[in-house]
């Protein structure tokens, strides 16, 4: 969605039972960069798709995943940094 422009903002949290399979994410990311969006875990840091810790293809973004058209990249990450800062 937000690689087509139907969407400006996907935003996934991460939460402790659940598993981020690099298979489900590795395209969207692509199409996404290649649209000229970003891709980033919650703390501005690029997607690691090659840590996969346990041999399971699984990934561990800080917090969850961000994805944008771009523009508002920044802005988000700083509006979830605050948020979980007074927390």
């Amino acid at each position: 969605m937000v690689a087509s422009g139907r969407a400006a903002v996907y935003i996934h949290q991460a939460k402790v039972q659940t598993s981020i399979k690099i298979w489900d994410h590795a395209v969207g990311i692509i199409c996404v960069l290649e649209a000229g969006g970003k891709v980033t875990d919650w703390k501005g840091s690029q997607v690691d798709l090659a840590a996969d810790k346990d041999g399971r293809r699984i990934i561990y973004p800080s917090s969850g995943i961000l994805v944008t058209n771009g523009n508002l990249h920044d802005q988000i990450l700083d509006k979830i940094s605050s948020i979980s800062s007074n927390v």
